[in-house]
């Protein structure tokens, strides 16, 4: 999240580097986002009282963005009335009919295939001691892999390491048969960040021997042999593991649709480049972080099929609405120390939401998907208000947008 410091300083680079003194030196912004969700955070170091501030309370904000709309499509759940309790969350509101309903999903989930939720928690040391302890039951091998780290030759090494510190690929992750992972790169339709799976065997790419795996029943069998079949339809990289014997993971995801997949994962690349190309910093490593547990802040702006949320250290304001919202369907959600005390919104990002109109509205065509307001904020409908019509200028700047959205 974008802090208003950050977002003024930002706009007086861009002043500086285009020698024009519009903001951002003129360049056209479109910038998409959803404050209701975890805020930023202060840097603390340099001023222990320090308060949060939003973007929009930049004092760059009004001067940047000419229109900011809100976008009211809900994409991520398809039931309506979940859709509407994640609304309720959002703004902080629960009525009893929502609180009744959250309070129902403490109900255990069970699925068959192995795969277990993902457990959503508020701290990283609830995080770090779950997947710990969970791993370390595990009988068998461990594994060990470290990622590659590179710089550019010009990068100055305190830059790198934070850019490396702040990569979703872990400097070094620890595997077992059995354990439990999510995928954190989009590798095709049905394999996506978020995808939960489970190690069954290692192996390298030639072979693809199912290594280090006592004994397996017929379904596990014929997935394997399946698997095998299609290696060369998701091998990443067709010369790594076969010159050089490295085992990697076999990992049987369950995906998007339903069905399960069984692929070798090998190592991926995340990297940060100089608008010229130029790589600052670039991490290369298994795409798979450890998933009996994450982080309600690492699982931000990922699907989550089957996930368990623990709601009972809840301290930050958007927290809940973030955690509960990564599920798609109530089905797959489990909700564990739900009270309506921890529900919590901003109450200056409420004010600036009271603010925001549609783009019908911002464009001046007629609305036929719903007034924003009644739709998004759950008040009455005002009277939409007339687009701005800016005057005449021989050579206007860029028109900025700030697109509103929910995380749904």
């Amino acid at each position: 999240m974008c802090d208003g410091s950050l977002f003024d300083k930002l706009s007086q680079i861009g002043r500086t580097i285009r020698n024009n003194g519009r903001p951002w030196g003129g360049i056209q912004l479109i910038i998409t986002g959803d404050f209701f969700q975890l805020p930023p955070v202060p840097d603390y170091d340099k001023d222990k009282s320090r308060d949060i501030k939003f973007a929009f309370e930049a004092a760059t904000w009004s001067t940047s963005i000419d229109h900011t709309i809100g976008l009211t499509q809900v994409f991520r759940q398809r039931d309506p009335v979940f859709a509407q309790m994640l609304n309720d969350l959002r703004l902080g509101v629960i009525t009893p009919e929502s609180e009744r309903a959250f309070k129902a999903l403490s109900r255990p989930l069970n699925f068959k295939d192995g795969v277990e939720t993902a457990q959503l928690y508020p701290t990283r040391n609830q995080v770090e001691s779950s997947n710990t302890s969970r791993l370390n039951a595990l009988s068998g091998k461990l594994m060990r892999f470290d990622a590659m780290d590179v710089g550019g030759p010009n990068t100055d090494p305190n830059t790198r390491d934070k850019l490396l510190a702040n990569m979703m690929a872990p400097k070094s992750i620890d595997l077992k048969v059995n354990a439990q992972v999510m995928l954190i790169k989009n590798l095709d339709d049905s394999l996506v960040n978020g995808s939960l799976g489970k190690v069954i065997a290692f192996s390298d790419e030639k072979t693809f021997e199912m290594t280090s795996v006592e004994s397996f029943d017929t379904e596990m069998d014929a997935a394997m042999n399946k698997a095998k079949q299609k290696l060369k339809a998701f091998s990443r990289d067709s010369d790594t593991s076969s010159s050089t014997g490295m085992k990697y993971p076999v990992v049987q995801f369950m995906g998007v649709d339903g069905t399960s997949r069984t692929i070798l994962c090998q190592p991926e690349e995340w990297k940060v480049e100089q608008p010229n190309g130029e790589v600052i910093a670039k991490r290369t490593q298994l795409p798979l972080i450890l998933a009996w547990a994450l982080s309600i802040h690492k699982a931000q702006g990922q699907t989550l099929e089957r996930v368990t949320v623990n709601l009972q250290r809840i301290f930050e304001k958007g927290q809940a609405y973030v955690a509960l919202s990564r599920a798609p369907t109530q089905a797959g959600l489990q909700v564990i120390g739900f009270e309506k005390n921890k529900v919590m919104a901003h109450p200056r990002v409420v004010t600036f939401y009271n603010s925001l109109y549609s783009a019908e509205e911002a464009t001046g065509k007629p609305s036929n998907a719903g007034d924003f307001v009644t739709n998004r904020l759950g008040r009455p409908a005002a009277a939409p208000k007339p687009a701005p019509v800016p005057a005449p200028k021989p050579k206007a700047a860029p028109r900025n947008a700030f697109m509103a959205m929910g995380s749904k």
